[in-house]
């Protein structure tokens, strides 16, 4: 059965369209008790419910936040739009969320989207050319707080981790222990906005150290058997090497790749290191354990959608919170 229009109720109630209107949206102080009567049998009859559109019209809020990050099935996002789903619900709100795969493009067609849907501000994770569009959005008060990532020449409100510090502080301590070869392994381009302090982390570590690193960039979908190849050709096994790996969902594969490897638990304990982000916990539960630095991804969530709501609110105009990440060393690193 399709869904009941304004006008349908107008014919069954034997009133114009505007009266309907009127009732819907409370103006009922110039409507008789017998109109407002028939019209609210009507809707309780048929189960009448509003569009989105018409509640909007009515409350002048949709209770919509757009999310726009790089990836929502990433183990990190999903974790954090979880956060921002609860922080939102607690509040009545709602969160449209999309995967813009960090390109400017995608970002372009959600915004206009997400507008023409009425939400009432972003939360993004933004590539750097984002600002172009942040200008416009501010203009339109339209409120943003970025996660994670930034515009460049970014102003605003502002949730992340503490990748740079906790990056920089696994490079140097394992150098102390005695890496010798370093490898950083991305997402092909992809992890590049999300992953630029993680990145300068690892090269001013390695510089700082007097020593140099190597790049790998891998597709999102190679599996486990193609990453063995990659890392057979890229590893001298003769020389201790560290694998740091940015993606959480890579750090996974490259994981199963490694037990690939024959007498792979010698290889942890003598020549090769492995560490990564993991939001989610299951290093802890590998054999051995991978050594990892933990993102409070969930608390993240629900911090950066208070922020917003905050701003929703008229309470706060610009701030910028630091996470900071745990780092574990198990049984991966020396």
């Amino acid at each position: 059965m399709s869904k009941l229009t304004i006008n349908e109720i107008a014919e069954r109630a034997g009133v114009s369209k505007t009266t309907v209107s009127f009732f819907l949206n409370g103006k009922t102080h110039k409507m008789s008790e017998d109109t407002q009567q028939r019209i609210q049998r009507i809707i309780d009859e048929t189960g009448y419910e509003p569009s989105a559109a018409a509640r909007a019209m009515k409350s002048k809020s949709t209770g919509l936040i757009g999310v726009i990050l790089g990836d929502i099935s990433d183990p990190y996002c999903a974790k954090a739009l979880k956060g921002m789903e609860d922080a939102a619900s607690a509040r009545d709100f709602q969160i449209l969320p999309g995967s813009s795969e960090m390109l400017f493009k995608s970002e372009q067609e959600y915004v206009e989207r997400m507008m023409r849907m009425g939400v009432e501000g972003f939360i993004i994770q933004a590539t750097y050319r984002f600002g172009m569009l942040a200008q416009d959005l501010e203009k339109k008060r339209k409120p943003i707080v970025y996660l994670g990532s930034r515009p460049y020449e970014y102003t605003g409100r502002y949730v992340k981790e503490n990748n740079y510090e906790s990056v920089y502080k696994v490079i140097t301590d394992c150098v102390k222990k005695g890496y010798e070869t370093f490898i950083i392994i991305f997402n092909e381009e992809s992890d590049f906005g999300i992953g630029f302090e993680t990145s300068r982390g690892f090269r001013d570590a390695l510089q700082d150290s007097g020593m140099d690193g190597n790049t790998i960039y891998l597709n999102p979908d190679t599996k486990s058997e193609e990453v063995y190849e990659v890392l057979s050709e890229s590893v001298d096994l003769n020389k201790k090497t560290l694998i740091f790996v940015v993606s959480p969902h890579t750090l996974k594969v490259v994981y199963q790749a490694i037990r690939q490897f024959p007498n792979y638990i010698e290889l942890f304990s003598d020549r090769l290191g492995l560490i990564g982000f993991d939001p989610e916990g299951w290093t802890q539960l590998a054999t051995p354990p991978v050594s990892a630095i933990i993102t409070p991804a969930y608390e993240e969530g629900v911090r950066v959608m208070e922020e917003m709501l905050q701003v929703l609110d008229g309470k706060k105009k610009e701030t910028e919170v630091v996470f900071k990440n745990i780092v574990k060393y198990r049984g991966t690193t020396l």
